[in-house]
């Protein structure tokens, strides 16, 4: 249902009738093999990828089971690696190929250590493979934002533990649709990656040349965060 409303919007707001779907799990390379094939069949040719499935489960480390990290390396990261395999000798000079990391992807947070590790090497599939890519001319990005309104984040709230919601009270949500602007701008103008808001660069810029610092500064205010939680009865 959600697929064909999203479908019904595309062809309003873009005019055009070429818009399918087809519903995969992209954890398992079968449906992604075969969703690609549709997909060329269907369009003719490729000419981008926006790898942008995934999912989180913020929790304390002890309480976060296995499978759960399990579940979120073959969604956030081998998704993504499926589908690009699919694709890459698909495309033509002049394409492009995109990744969805987080703010959680080049620094970690309280409460995100299930998702940080996929959302780590994201990041790093997407600059080796920047490397291989520049000389057949086709374009690689990571979107790496911020707090966002979805359904995502709801189900976040279900389980992030009192320290890593103190820790979000302190940057502004951003709507979806702000967050698809500036990706679509920045992409176009060929960013490599792509941040969405002020405090997301100044971290990334202050991680990448202070990383110490930055260390400190969130062990701080972990620490503060913690003298704010209830005591247990």
């Amino acid at each position: 249902e959600a697929l064909i409303e999203t479908r019904k919007l595309i062809e309003k707001n873009a005019g055009t009738g070429l818009c399918h779907y087809h519903a995969c799990d992209v954890s398992k390379k079968a449906q992604v093999k075969a969703t690609v094939s549709l997909a060329r069949k269907t369009m003719g040719s490729i000419d981008g990828l926006i790898n942008n499935a995934g999912t989180s489960y913020p929790e304390y480390f002890e309480n976060i089971p296995l499978d759960n990290f399990d579940h979120l390396v073959q969604v956030d990261y081998l998704g993504s690696v499926y589908f690009t395999k699919e694709v890459y000798e698909h495309l033509k000079p002049g394409s492009f190929i995109t990744f969805t990391s987080s703010v959680v992807g080049y620094m970690g947070v309280f409460g995100f250590t299930s998702y940080a590790g996929p959302k780590f090497a994201l990041i790093g599939l997407a600059e080796s493979l920047q490397q291989e890519a520049h000389s057949r001319g086709i374009q690689i990005s990571v979107l790496c934002p911020p707090d966002t309104e979805t359904p995502g984040f709801s189900e976040e709230q279900k389980t992030k533990p009192f320290e890593t919601q103190k820790l979000s009270e302190g940057a502004k949500l951003m709507s979806a649709g702000d967050v698809a602007q500036i990706f679509l701008k920045k992409l176009k103008a060929g960013k490599f990656l792509i941040t969405c808001n002020f405090e997301s660069a100044l971290f990334y810029r202050l991680h990448g040349a202070f990383p110490g610092l930055v260390r400190w500064v969130m062990k701080r205010m972990v620490a503060s965060a913690r003298k704010k939680k209830p005591r247990e009865a």
